[in-house]
């Protein structure tokens, strides 16, 4: 049997046996993945946004009666114990804490923190989901890690385990991370697109720390908005305003710099060369970015992508999005819409289009 074949009969197994939660037009809910948190020390990776990550947490999602959805690798279990996790990261928990008792939690594992659902492990004090469907009207939406989708994962991730906790650690050496592997980005999203636009669903994963908007990467969609404008100009020259000249710039500017980053010289082009692409896969990327965090929200029956930053660290006129970036009063942290659209469209397309 073919990897396609083997991943997709996985997938299909997967979401049969996925609780099911219908979507209302009042629900409001928010997806993080991949926080890895640690210990506080030097490897932590979640160390760095571990403030913009609680600010958020609370005063953006928890305040306001979102659900939270967290989408695997919440913590790095393959370097640290959960105790030691726990203790350092107790005012995370919680947080936490605070939407279970609400009944607004749903924790998924990721490969990361896998562990936790081991009968040998009773360490989580939640219930822990391998994947979750949404159903809006007569659609599903299907949330997962996204390591499924991957056959080396499923199948070593116990071996990578031992090597990060009893090599990496004492060495210093980084976290190897599907997240700075490339040609192991493009291969797992290639399989779940392939997976969800076959069965005219949503995937929503997470595990490349890649945000993803309709399928489209920030390459492509800057690609696509410039071409949008010039188009625009040459039918109305009257449209090409000040501003939006400007806009213009701002995109060709922020596309010079990604096409300069040479970890993403195998993910230049248009991920699944598709001559049309299907707005079935999502990613909300994650929250141990060097530039800040990212996540997914649905509410009002849409759903959007969001990155969050510090502006002490990242300038607020930084391009992310059509939108200007949105001081969080009364702190240094910015919101940034950077893509949004009604459920209902999304899915009329997926079902057309396919």
């Amino acid at each position: 049997m073919l990897e396609k074949e083997i991943i997709a009969n996985n997938l299909d197994s997967l979401f049969k046996k996925s609780p099911v939660k219908p979507l209302s037009s009042i629900d409001k809910i928010v997806i993080f993945s991949d926080l890895h948190m640690g210990d506080g020390g030097s490897r932590d990776d979640f160390l760095h946004n571990s403030e913009l990550f609680s600010y958020v947490l609370e005063k953006q999602y928890l305040q306001n009666q979102y659900s939270l959805i967290l989408n695997g690798d919440i913590e790095e279990l393959q370097r640290f114990s959960y105790d030691a996790i726990a203790k350092r990261w107790k005012g995370v928990y919680t947080l936490f804490d605070a939407f279970a008792r609400q009944k607004k939690l749903y924790k998924l594992i990721g490969n990361h923190d896998a562990d936790l659902i081991l009968k040998i492990n009773k360490s989580s004090p939640y219930s822990l989901l391998e994947s979750l469907v949404l159903t809006y009207k007569d659609h599903q939406l299907f949330l997962f890690h996204g390591h499924q989708a991957s056959l080396y994962y499923t199948k070593h991730n116990a071996l990578i385990g031992f090597f990060l906790r009893y090599v990496a650690n004492p060495l210093g050496i980084q976290n190897y991370s599907v997240a700075y592997n490339s040609r192991k980005q493009y291969k797992i999203e290639k399989r779940v697109y392939e997976y969800a636009s076959e069965r005219k669903i949503a995937a929503l994963i997470g595990h490349t720390h890649r945000p993803l908007f309709e399928s489209l990467s920030k390459r492509d969609y800057l690609e696509y908005q410039i071409e949008k404008l010039v188009r625009s100009f040459a039918a109305e020259p009257a449209a090409a305003t000040q501003e939006a000249q400007q806009k213009l710039k701002t995109y060709r500017d922020e596309l010079i710099k990604l096409n300069r980053d040479k970890k993403n010289t195998l993910l230049g082009n248009s991920l699944y060369n598709a001559d049309i692409l299907v707005p079935c896969l999502f990613n909300s990327g994650c929250v141990i970015g060097s530039r800040g965090i990212t996540c997914l929200e649905i509410a009002n029956e849409e759903i959007a992508l969001v990155h969050y930053f510090d502006g002490r660290i990242k300038p607020a006129d930084s391009p992310t999005g059509d939108k200007p970036a949105q001081s969080l009063e009364g702190s240094p942290y910015y919101r940034v819409e950077i893509n949004k659209e009604h459920l209902d469209y999304i899915f009329a397309r997926i079902t057309f289009l396919t």
